[in-house]
């Protein structure tokens, strides 16, 4: 049987190991015992070169396995908070998924933070001075919405009775409100992106402007749009002839509402090879990949499209988002005519009603959304001739 090779460190401290690697080094290590690693304490590497060093790292690291953690009831850590109110909270049950996502990203960002720390232990200066530093470090938008997730997570806090009603100490911090996005598209920069997607053999993307654009929705439901749910149908709107309109089943992500959405005619017309497609699935297609767009890829198409339209002549174009032509679509919309409530009723910012009803439609319902989708329409350009006039 052979010999076991001598310990580089002879009678080492608790927790330090060596193991002979297959090369002939030999790998130096710290593993902390259970109690230290119920705290959060993990394995770390040493040096064999430096053994002197590594026999006093590894007693420093004993020392501080051996501290008395600091008294906590159990559960009670932002953490254990952020995960409660993940896996209970109907309140985060009723979310929609996109919804979801942002939260968990934000709830990450405040773990990596303050996973640790007691839920029971925050003051108000504590989170105004958080709040200040995300604001000099990373910018006003972010500061405010971790500061409001944040609340969120003291609010339930209070209602499982880990923080006394009323303590929130997120409330009444008089944050900087930043202004709302105010950003749109002119009918020129709508042209110029949408060639530009057509150059790029990127067509989908040029689809999705369309829809943004002449419905105002958001990019999660363009990108998710179903082909089964647009239809051709027929309306009774009292008159000798029944209205034959193009259809968008829409059920919006972010609020859970459902609509049906007449389409223009200048979006029948650019989309009219998907709509003669009887098959399913995603509407809009990667033309790169022959798949549905995820959110990132689809993004970045968008940002490539941009960037093509702005080198083609275009600098106007700068900052501005996809999101922006749902804003484009309002504004345009009530230029156009249309009345404030049916602009709203399109965007999907009212109380939650279902419109679509098995197959039957409502005639009043679907001609309100009628209106303010057909108020988009192009300035009519002069002619020569009334130009010299």
């Amino acid at each position: 049987m052979p010999k076991r090779p001598a310990r580089l460190i002879p009678d080492p401290p608790r927790g330090l190991r060596e193991r002979p690697r297959a090369d002939g080094s030999v790998r130096i290590w710290w593993e902390p015992p259970a109690e230290a690693r119920a705290k959060g304490m993990t394995p770390v590497e040493l040096d064999e070169t430096r053994l002197t060093w590594s026999r006093r790292e590894a007693e420093k690291l004993n020392r501080e396995a051996g501290k008395t953690p600091r008294r906590r009831a159990v559960g009670l850590t932002v953490g254990h908070v952020i995960d409660d109110y993940v896996a209970t909270s109907l309140k985060f049950r009723k979310k929609s998924p996109t919804t979801k996502i942002k939260y968990r990203q934000f709830f990450a960002n405040i773990r990596e933070k303050w996973g640790d720390e007691l839920i029971a232990d925050f003051t108000k200066p504590v989170i105004n001075s958080w709040y200040e530093t995300l604001y000099d470090r990373r910018g006003k938008w972010m500061a405010i919405a971790l500061i409001r997730h944040f609340s969120i997570l003291f609010s339930h806090a209070e209602l499982r009775g880990w923080r006394p009603e009323g303590s929130n100490p997120c409330a009444r911090l008089g944050m900087e409100i930043p202004k709302g996005r105010r950003r749109t598209a002119s009918w020129d920069d709508f042209d110029a992106l949408v060639a530009a997607a057509d150059r790029l053999g990127l067509a989908s993307v040029g689809h999705a402007i369309f829809i943004a654009t002449l419905t105002g929705q958001r990019q999660a439901d363009i990108v998710e749009a179903d082909r089964a749910l647009f239809r051709e149908i027929s309306i009774d709107t009292g008159e000798a002839e029944p209205l034959a309109l193009w259809t968008w089943q829409l059920t919006r992500s972010k609020r859970g509402n459902t609509s049906v959405l007449p389409l223009s005619p200048d979006l029948v017309a650019r989309i009219r090879p998907r709509l003669e497609d009887d098959g399913t699935g995603a509407l809009l297609v990667d033309e790169r990949t022959g798949t549905a767009f995820t959110p990132d890829r689809f993004r970045a198409r968008f940002e490539e499209v941009r960037a093509a339209a702005i080198a083609a002549g275009n600098p106007g174009l700068k900052g501005l988002q996809f999101r922006d032509l749902r804003r484009t679509f309002g504004r345009l919309a009530r230029a156009g005519g249309a009345e404030k409530g049916d602009v709203a009723d399109v965007l999907g910012n009212t109380a939650d009603e279902d419109q679509y009803l098995g197959d039957v439609y409502m005639a009043p319902e679907i001609m309100g959304l009628l209106r303010a989708i057909g108020a988009v329409r192009r300035p009519e350009k002069k002619s020569e001739e009334r130009k010299q006039a």
